[in-house]
């Protein structure tokens, strides 16, 4: 009887906390409905202010601003209208879920509508581009309260619903919704550069744009044929230089160092990783170039700002990446695989490469995916080594990547050339995307192969 009452209790004061959760959740999403009717950002355009609230940024059609020269209407983007406005409803539908008592839902609701402000901040860099092609470089762009509201109390109102259903549901829903957090944001990246970046491919056109050869932004001439075929060709020779060397490091390491021998390598390649990008493009600029400048056979042929000084740099750039994830891909090979082969007469070395490598190819094709991924998104080093001219590639004449002509122009673009510059982004994201399709349906493929 006594067990009985207490449980009695525990449950009445589960159910009470439980209310007070609700009640409390309630309360966040009915503050984020108020402060849509509340300045929600506020631009500053040189000496003109302008404070719009949730409900302006929805209706209002743009914004009047006057430069030095000419003056124009500088629109509210579709996405940052959609997310201020998406905020608002799922906030509402998280309280309605939880007076009808779904707080899984509700919580879900709650946590959407606490990312919507995120987009906000992505979409609204278009109205500083729209307004630095009226000749105003004065521009700032302040984030007020009911941002941080929708922000903050979205993500506390998640929590709170799906605390009421235990703080085991809770974690589960914790660990759930942070799992999806690396989903949403390639989502977000992937709709913020379509966004940006289609409109140039439909006004440049997308044959002209990818095949283009030349690039003039002053003539308004925009062709990434040349850049395109670099950046393949550096990303192709670094792997070619750079795989072979740091698999052949990783086995050294992980099969046949000396435990004092190893000490030593393996700290410094760790070192390599850790070293900035800058760095290595100062190391470019003052060993790599030079040397291929005075190197006999190239004398008179290049300055030695050139598509070989990039390769060469990205081949020790991606090193570490390929050293580390290989030796630990040979580290997780069952010792009895070795055992085995050396029990049935096997050399080492036959072991290794008959046996341990074969066993451990998934994780060292998971190195070379993300070498791959560290060639084509270098920029820095490369700038620095390869001449940032863009012609058509060369190994010993100055080349100019992808992520360099971002890099370079992005700071004085306007208009339809810093359009064509997040084109230029989408056509990277796009390569990205197939190269690593590509590597993992490799690596499947060879999963299957080895399984029959």
């Amino acid at each position: 009887m006594q067990t009985s009452l207490t449980d009695e209790r525990a449950e009445q004061k589960r159910a009470f906390a439980n209310r007070i959760k609700r009640i409390v959740a309630i309360v966040l999403g009915a503050v984020i409905l108020i402060s849509f009717f509340f300045p929600y950002i506020q631009f500053v355009f040189k000496n003109t202010v302008y404070s719009l609230t949730g409900l302006q940024l929805v209706t209002v059609r743009g914004m009047m601003v006057r430069g030095p020269q000419m003056s124009g209407l500088v629109t509210i983007p579709l996405l940052t209208r959609i997310a201020v406005a998406a905020g608002v409803v799922l906030a509402l539908a998280g309280i309605v879920l939880l007076l009808l008592k779904k707080p899984v839902w509700a919580g879900a609701a709650y946590i959407l509508s606490g990312v919507t402000p995120l987009i906000s901040l992505i979409t609204t860099s278009s109205i500083q581009t729209a307004v630095t092609s009226l000749n105003i470089s004065e521009i700032e762009v302040h984030y007020l309260w009911p941002f941080l509201c929708t922000l903050a109390f979205g993500i506390a109102g998640a929590i709170l619903a799906l605390w009421t259903q235990g703080t085991e549901r809770l974690a589960k829903s914790v660990f759930q919704v942070f799992s999806c957090v690396s989903v949403g944001s390639v989502a977000v990246i992937t709709i913020y550069i379509l966004v940006s970046g289609a409109p140039a491919l439909i006004e440049i056109g997308v044959g002209d744009f990818l095949f283009g050869t030349k690039w003039e932004a002053s003539a308004e001439v925009f062709g990434i044929l040349p850049m395109i075929l670099s950046s393949i060709a550096g990303t192709l020779g670094a792997i070619v230089i750079g795989v072979p060397i740091g698999l052949l490091t990783a086995i050294f390491l992980s099969e046949t160092a000396n435990p004092i021998l190893a000490k030593i390598v393996r700290p410094a390649v760790e070192l390599l990783a850790g070293i900035p990008s800058v760095i290595y493009g100062f190391f470019g600029m003052l060993v790599i170039v030079p040397a291929i400048r005075k190197f006999p056979p190239f004398q008179g042929h290049t300055t030695g700002d050139s598509l070989l000084a990039a390769i060469l740099i990205l081949a020790i750039m991606v090193l570490p990446t390929i050293v580390n994830v290989s030796e630990t891909a040979l580290h997780a090979v069952p010792v009895s695989y070795r055992e085995a082969s050396l029990a049935l007469g096997a050399t080492q070395t036959t072991t290794i490469f008959k046996v341990t490598v074969p066993a451990a190819k998934s994780g060292i094709l998971s190195g070379v995916i993300l070498g791959v991924g560290r060639a084509i998104g270098e920029t820095m080093a490369v700038i620095m080594v390869a001449g940032n001219v863009p012609n058509m590639p060369n190994l010993l004449g100055s080349v100019r990547f992808l992520t360099t002509g971002i890099a370079m122009e992005m700071s004085y673009s306007s208009g339809l050339h810093r359009q064509a510059l997040f084109a230029i982004g989408l056509v990277l994201f796009v390569f990205i995307m197939i190269v690593n399709i590509s590597f993992t349906y490799i690596s499947k493929k060879g999963v299957q192969l080895d399984g029959n």
